[in-house]
């Protein structure tokens, strides 16, 4: 019994001496970041995937992948590469990032990203509720929410909105004028800032006035938000309710 408990020991003794000679693993949690983005959405023709690590000073070197496919093999701070997006197909792309340490330990991160014809930002995201009432002509006929739309009395140049009828039902009318032509983006987002349809997509438009009918979902009751976006950085949206 003894000479059993002394190899029990002894098999201790080795093992604590193994841990404090190889050390703890280094291994830590990795941290990717999109820029330019907006909770998860891109749109730019350039992003930059930035990574970083707890433990960086231990880092040996970093890979990144784009829908599995591996972009770079980094070896030196900061861990990032810029990309282009042109080839990319509008919806959802991952993004994996693999930690190499330099006691051969390893960690992982991947996210997913959507891709997306217009830009999203974080005021779109927010306080999606209240309308601007109109008829089916278009007249203003009761409540007026001022963070909707861009249109009325002292707006001059380009407008936006508002949609009529709303509520609506079944369809609306969503209307703008543009003072110059331009390339526009239209984008349907719903109360949980999930994108239900992209009406234009860059589509260069003349001056004038323009009108796009909306098919609202069916037996679907919420307010949606209506992104508009021109070439000239004309950035604004506006509510409907589908009842």
């Amino acid at each position: 019994m003894k000479k059993i408990f002394g190899l029990l020991m002894l098999s201790l003794v080795l093992f604590t001496v193994s841990c404090d000679l190889f050390g703890p693993n280094q291994a830590g949690d990795v941290f990717i970041e999109i820029t330019p983005s907006t909770s998860g959405y891109v749109w730019e023709s350039d992003i930059e995937i930035i990574v970083t690590a707890d433990n960086e000073g231990k880092v040996n070197y970093v890979k990144i992948f784009v829908d599995n496919i591996e972009i770079i093999e980094d070896h030196l701070l900061p861990f990032s590469k810029v990309i282009s997006t042109n080839q990319w197909q509008y919806g959802e792309h991952t993004i994996k990032a693999k930690v190499y340490y330099d006691d051969d330990s390893k960690s992982d991160k991947q996210i997913t990203v959507s891709y997306i014809c217009c830009p999203i930002f974080e005021e779109d995201l927010i306080n999606i509720n209240g309308i601007t009432e109109t008829n089916a002509q278009g007249e203003l006929i009761g409540n007026i929410d001022e963070s909707d739309w861009h249109f009325g009395d002292g707006v001059v140049g380009t407008t936006f909105g508002p949609a009529f009828p709303n509520p609506c039902q079944l369809s609306c009318l969503i209307q703008f004028n543009l003072e110059i032509e331009s390339t526009v983006s239209i984008i349907i987002i719903n109360s949980e800032n999930e994108i239900i349809e992209v009406l234009l997509d860059n589509t260069t438009l003349a001056v004038g006035e323009h009108n796009i009918q909306w098919a609202a979902p069916e037996n679907v009751n919420d307010i949606y938000r209506v992104i508009f976006h021109a070439d000239d950085d004309s950035h604004w949206h506006g509510d409907v309710e589908v009842q």
